[in-house]
């Protein structure tokens, strides 16, 4: 038995021995499909941190190229924001212009720097005072329409009331059927045409503009238009709700006529 063993391991022995010199390139293979095998684990490792390292390095870079492009819009945005303020007050100026050779008397052209706090929509501040030759009683009037009149002048500055304010008070015409009234302010932008005749032919969309029988320098210039007839069946007379046709909350600049 014992021999047995003995032989059985020569016989071993020598198989390994003779298939190390007679098929190295077999040993070789199985060598190889071992080591790889091995490496395999580290292989997807490595290449797994490759693929993060790389992904964080793509992300890092168009984060910075992002912010540098949204830099540039921000310029581009502002410049083209001035670009259109400049166009803006260009065409406002150029109105203002033809506007003011229009008149014959004296026109002096001024800018809104304030809203008085206390009546914030019935109140302007204009950068014209009596040295600039603005007096109380002027005419104050955008290319659109009449918006107000000097109500006190200062050295430098003067407060114009606006024509929806309620102490606002001006002999009107309706253009269309030539009606005489009294328009007064009502506040938020809007004026009431008073003592119109219970059967008045006033229509909505009538223009209404300043009477030759009031104390304003523009007779005849646009005041608005009316957006609604009042009756009142206790009264004698009619009424109407008129819209100026210069939008009250949105003076820049202003002429005042003398």
């Amino acid at each position: 038995m014992r021999y047995k063993t003995y032989l059985i391991l020569l016989a071993f022995l020598a198989i390994l021995i003779w298939v190390n010199f007679k098929s190295p390139a077999f040993i070789n293979a199985i060598k190889s499909r071992v080591t790889d095998f091995m490496e395999l684990p580290f292989k997807a490792t490595t290449r797994a941190f490759g693929g993060l390292y790389n992904l964080a390095t793509f992300r890092n870079r168009y984060e910075d190229r992002i912010a540098v492009l949204e830099t540039r819009l921000a310029v581009v945005t502002k410049t083209a924001v001035q670009a259109k303020e400049l166009l803006s007050e260009n065409e406002r100026l150029r109105a203002m212009l033809a506007l003011r050779n229009r008149f014959a008397s004296k026109v002096i052209a001024a800018e809104v720097i304030a809203r008085d706090q206390s009546n914030w929509n019935t109140f302007v501040i204009i950068d014209k005072g009596r040295r600039n030759g603005i007096l109380p009683d002027m005419s104050v009037i955008k290319p659109d329409g009449l918006i107000g009149r000097v109500y006190d002048a200062g050295n430098n500055t003067a407060k114009v009331i606006l024509i929806d304010n309620p102490n606002s008070k001006m002999a009107v015409t309706i253009q269309r059927t030539r009606e005489q009234g009294i328009m007064v302010g009502i506040g938020a932008g809007l004026c009431k045409m008073l003592y119109l005749s219970y059967e008045t032919q006033a229509q909505l969309g009538d223009l209404v503009i300043a009477s030759e029988l009031g104390n304003l320098s523009i007779k005849g210039y646009l005041l608005g238009e009316i957006v609604k007839i009042v009756k009142d069946s206790k009264s004698l007379y009619a009424s109407a709700v008129i819209r100026p046709a210069s939008n009250l909350f949105k003076i820049e600049e202003v002429l005042c006529v003398e």
